[in-house]
């Protein structure tokens, strides 16, 4: 009996123990994946490479440990969404810069970079602005990388930046569409970083509420 009973004590202990018990928690939850389209530039400065910068510096601000960046290269709408789709994100963020400069007295007007307009995923004539939940306050000292530096250090005092974006699920739904515009007080100023910080907080927000609501279906 005494034998029996040792035996079966061994057996339990040598069982695999359900992962409940083993660790507690099961496997976190996968971080929420945003597509990053190239950024269609309405206008801007020659010389200055808006659409690395901002590429880069929304990268910055949406990596985490629930969110992850994939940045796009399809320059068409129809491509850049297919490319997307490919890429299993759920949701999909378009920016769009318009960089002017005042110079001489003339009034405000952008020399277009290289000679031509750099074409994007999103044109954003007629973008609105649509209410978003609570923006989490963050911190941001300076561009993200030497790329977005050397765009913010470029800016002229009396320069303004703006810079629409919207957000998609995965099915297409607009989630969240706005413009915001921030206006140069001094040469060097960095006008590109705080937009981009208020952008990232307020899609990052609107991306992870639609995860918990099941919104990106």
């Amino acid at each position: 009996m005494t034998s029996t009973m040792f035996r079966a004590l061994g057996a339990l202990l040598l069982a695999p123990m359900p992962a409940a018990a083993q660790g507690g928690s099961a496997t976190a939850a996968p971080a929420t994946r945003i597509c990053l389209a190239p950024a269609t530039v309405e206008a801007a400065p020659a010389g200055v490479d808006p659409v690395s910068a901002v590429r880069e510096t929304f990268t910055s601000f949406l990596s985490g440990p629930s969110l992850t960046v994939q940045p796009l290269s399809a320059r068409l709408q129809s491509q850049v969404r297919e490319e997307a789709k490919a890429g299993s994100c759920a949701y999909l963020l378009l920016p769009t810069i318009k960089h002017q400069r005042k110079t001489g007295g003339v009034g405000l007007f952008g020399k277009v970079a290289s000679g031509a307009v750099q074409q994007g995923a999103y044109a954003a004539s007629g973008a609105t602005s649509s209410t978003v939940g609570r923006v989490v306050a963050g911190a941001a000292a300076g561009a993200a990388t030497s790329t977005a530096y050397d765009y913010a250090s470029s800016s002229r005092a009396k320069d303004e930046l703006t810079l629409a974006y919207r957000l998609e699920s995965a099915s297409g739904a607009v989630l969240l569409e706005k413009s915001e515009k921030r206006k140069a007080q001094s040469d060097g100023e960095d006008l590109l970083t705080p937009l981009v910080q208020r952008a990232a907080e307020a899609v990052a927000n609107a991306a992870v509420t639609a995860s918990t609501r099941g919104g990106s279906e």
